[in-house]
């Protein structure tokens, strides 16, 4: 139990770095989302994820580096109820294109 909240209060911690980096890094020129309805999901596909070559990015026409995690816990609701909590959490810094077609760099989290 002690060993969950340590990983959980590092993974925080570094978010919380990341998004205090970002919020410098952005220059508040929104990216484009990838094509199609969703955010893709690179890993294995036996665990249902979409294979190692899918684009772990969430921002479309994207150059950079991206951190990719996917957290897995337990929680409990509001109302009291228990569950399983499956997250993917990315950070990603690096080039991209606007949807008004200009150039631009920033930095990101998806959390």
């Amino acid at each position: 139990m002690r060993t969950h909240r340590l990983a959980s209060a590092v993974v925080v911690a570094t978010a919380a770095l990341a998004l205090a980096t970002a919020a410098i890094a952005f220059d508040g020129v929104m990216p484009v989302p990838p094509g199609g309805p969703h955010i893709f999901a690179p890993g294995p596909r036996s665990l249902g994820l979409q294979g190692p070559q899918a684009n772990p990015s969430s921002v479309g026409d994207f150059a950079g580096t991206v951190a990719l995690a996917y957290v897995k816990g337990r929680a409990i609701g509001g109302d009291g109820h228990r569950f399983v909590m499956l997250n993917d959490m990315r950070i990603m810094s690096g080039d991209y294109v606007a949807a008004d077609g200009s150039r631009h760099h920033g930095s990101f989290a998806f959390i």
